[in-house]
């Protein structure tokens, strides 16, 4: 993995330049691994500074403003990106105990989260709650964290105009909130063959088509979200609901799940064939990718942006999305010596966190290649393992983990 990783950098950015001390790859996995850490004290002088220690060469505060805001720092930078997210894509240990049993090939997660910027940068990036912000949509696999797709915006652009290409879904279930609600993705996501889990919208009008449980079969063609369910309270709901869009009859299960503390059922629709009971586990492990993007934002810096300067403002993001894809080789090589339940309580959190204690071994590593370097990389890695899963997981269980035993206790 950790040499996937190295011939990503070295493939796409110039190892060598005659018009500059510090060369392009030098630079870029500089800041990529310097822009790491505590972001309440980081700013763009710190990365300079940091740049100069690591590498012991100077680069004057002009040279480094100008190149870190040009167009083909942006370039190498989706570049490795792009290669990474293909290349890293591995399977990983539990995928046949966990996937093969909801009859899908990956579980993914689409969300967006938007990153505050200086009130100067609003032109480029409007904001909603704020005067700037950029939105960061993204897909992320479940299993391994890894991101699968993603599209920087600003922080006006709506979640729903902002989605994977559904033909890519084929065979996959997709978990997505109410901001991606619509019919017609719905529609397009089964047609491509894939799977979708999301909450229903409270003013969705859908009716009963056939009821399944938890209901008399005399609500039959009533409006689902209208009917009064209190004495329902506990038990799990699930029915066939259908609905006519665009000359398409769409017809869908939705199960209901009562909330003790909003006092009412909370409803999720789905064309996944799972039990009942595994729906709203299931769509809780949607959480996993706030978890992902708070990783990115504590640990990785997504959102210490603190310029207006456009191409600054996407080039620091990018460069902490490229440690997001770094982290994947901890992921990989240490969860190696990890048992089943160990694994399924890897907490990505704790994984940006080893990266942060690993930044300077990974710069050595990728720009001096050696055994030795290689080695001791890997060494540290593995030195780490028992800190990138939760440590309380046999006393509380991972949302995983309850997801892979009730598969495993449905299957007994």
């Amino acid at each position: 993995m950790l040499t996937v990783l190295k011939q990503c950098f070295e493939t796409f950015i110039p190892a060598e330049d005659v018009r500059t001390t510090i060369t392009p790859l030098e630079f870029a996995i500089n800041l990529v691994f310097c822009y790491l850490g505590d972001s309440k004290t980081f700013s763009l002088e710190s990365i300079r500074r940091s740049m100069i220690s690591h590498l012991t060469k100077s680069i004057g505060r002009g040279a480094f403003w100008e190149r870190l805001s040009g167009n083909r720092l942006k370039r190498n930078l989706q570049a490795v990106m792009r290669e990474l997210m293909v290349q890293l894509a591995t399977s990983v240990r539990v995928r046949e105990t966990i996937l093969e049993p909801l009859g899908v090939t990956a579980i993914e997660l689409v969300d967006s989260s938007s990153m505050t910027l200086l009130a100067k940068a609003k032109n480029a990036f409007p904001g909603t709650r704020t005067k700037a912000s950029i939105k960061w949509h993204a897909n992320f696999d479940l299993l391994s964290g890894l991101l699968v797709w993603f599209q920087l915006t600003p922080g006006t652009r709506h979640d729903r105009n902002c989605f994977p290409d559904v033909a890519s879904l084929t065979g996959k279930l997709v978990i997505f909130d109410l901001g991606y609600w619509d019919y017609a993705l719905l529609y397009g996501i089964e047609k491509a063959g894939g799977f979708f889990l999301s909450r229903v919208k409270s003013n969705a009008v859908i009716r009963i088509q056939a009821v399944i449980q938890g209901l008399s079969k005399k609500a039959i063609g009533q409006s689902l979200l209208t009917l009064d369910l209190r004495r329902k309270q506990g038990h799990i709901i699930e029915v066939i609901v259908d609905k006519i869009h665009h000359d398409k009859t769409l017809r869908y299960r939705v199960i209901g799940f009562w909330n003790p503390v909003a006092k009412n059922y909370h409803w999720y629709m789905t064309n996944l064939t799972a039990a009942a009971d595994l729906i709203y586990p299931l769509y809780r492990l949607r959480w996993q990718i706030e978890l992902i993007f708070k990783a990115c934002k504590n640990s990785l810096n997504a959102n210490a942006i603190t310029s207006a300067n456009d191409n600054i403002i996407e080039n620091l993001l990018l460069a902490s999305m490229v440690a997001h894809l770094s982290t994947h080789t901890i992921f990989r090589i240490g969860m190696e010596p990890l048992d089943e339940e160990q694994h399924l309580a890897i907490s990505f959190q704790r994984v940006a966190k080893v990266a942060v204690v690993l930044a300077s071994d990974f710069i050595t590593f990728l720009l001096h290649a050696s055994q030795e370097n290689y080695r001791s990389l890997v060494n540290k890695i593995k030195l780490f393992a028992n800190e990138i899963y939760d440590p309380n997981y046999k006393k509380r269980e991972t949302s995983l983990a309850r997801i892979h035993r009730l598969l495993v206790e449905g299957e007994t």
